[in-house]
């Protein structure tokens, strides 16, 4: 049978102070009556004096037993008095702090989304001179000038190897990052070389495509930049930078990735490694961006990256990693 008995509710100071000056008043009561009653039981047969003076002993009996009692109650009385209004204030004082917290926060969340919709239109109004707007703009610079089968062609053609189809890149390019982390030496080389065209594809890209690129990753490294020097906890920090990187499509990631391996972006990279902003990257459908990614996710690791510049480099394992950069920034991990 299931117990329907509700819990017990706690029982606050201010009700055990209120209870306990109660019992002061009825203690002092009490010791008044008790005094009485011993003072008309020892002295009650007798006639009842017209003499002031009796009265006058009476009244001394009375006072000199309930005197100090009565004294000792009023100060602890007050002393609970002032107990108690202390901790009103302090709930007063709490309370307070609790609203301008609120509203702190709701001005902050205020900010933050509409720095965020302000990012999303400056990237919807992006614009290629290849085609395409907002992030399809994106993608398409990216597939026509510094995606891993565009290098790879470019790197086929530099050798003078000859000329190899969408198909025949992605296979052979699979081949040289198979070779690569069995720590083949040569084909290593040649990874690194393939990247090193990505790269200079991706600054041919922004060389071409500044004054609709530029605003854009500007705004969102501040927006990240924003929220990290706030007067948040680490945990709320987190909390809306991670709600920032679920808006951010794979294209977006791989531009800012390429983006931080440039003078322009390095301050970008300890923004990534703090708030783990590639945790997605891995298993992505660009075999040097998985392999970059990979590179921080697997014991040992292929040292691919080590051989790249800039150096140093700018990613560590928490770039990749949320349950990495939370254990460096000690917060509870994942649920």
């Amino acid at each position: 049978m299931t117990s329907t008995n509700a819990p017990v509710p706690k029982t606050s100071m201010s009700e055990h102070l209120l209870m306990a000056a109660y019992w002061i008043v009825a203690i002092v009561i009490l010791a008044a009556l008790v005094v009485l009653l011993v003072y008309f039981h020892a002295f009650g047969g007798q006639k009842m004096s017209r003499d002031p003076g009796d009265w006058g002993a009476f009244g001394d009996y009375v006072g000199g037993l309930i005197n100090p009692l009565v004294g000792i109650a009023t100060v602890t009385l007050i002393f609970l008095t002032l107990m108690l209004q202390r901790k009103e204030l302090q709930a007063s004082l709490e309370e307070i702090r609790s609203a301008h917290r609120s509203a702190v926060l709701q001005r902050f969340e205020q900010s933050l989304f509409s720095w965020l919709a302000n990012y999303h239109s400056l990237l919807s109004a992006t614009k290629s001179k290849l085609g395409g707007e907002g992030r399809q703009a994106l993608t398409t610079m990216y597939e026509q000038r510094f995606s891993s089968v565009v290098a790879m062609q470019r790197h086929q053609r530099a050798e003078g190897l000859g000329a190899l189809d969408e198909e025949e890149a992605k296979i052979h390019l699979g081949e040289i990052r198979r070779a690569s982390a069995t720590g083949d030496a040569e084909e290593k080389g040649n990874l690194s070389n393939v990247f090193m065209i990505a790269l200079w594809g991706y600054k041919e890209v922004i060389r071409t495509h500044r004054s609709e690129l530029d605003a854009v990753f500007r705004t969102l490294y501040r927006l990240l930049r924003w929220i990290d020097t706030s007067e948040l906890d680490d945990v709320q920090k987190w909390h809306y930078v991670a709600l920032v990187r679920a808006q951010l499509s794979w294209i977006e990631l791989v531009f800012i990735l390429y983006n931080c391996l440039t003078p322009e972006g390095e301050k970008f990279a300890g923004l990534v490694n703090d708030y783990a902003l590639f945790d997605n990257l891995e298993g992505a459908p660009d075999e040097l961006i998985d392999a970059i990614a990979h590179e921080f996710t697997v014991s040992p690791p292929s040292s691919f990256a080590a051989s790249l510049p800039p150096e140093p480099w700018p990613f560590n394992e928490a770039a990749f990693s949320s349950e990495v950069a939370k254990a460096k920034r000690k917060l509870p991990p994942t649920a």
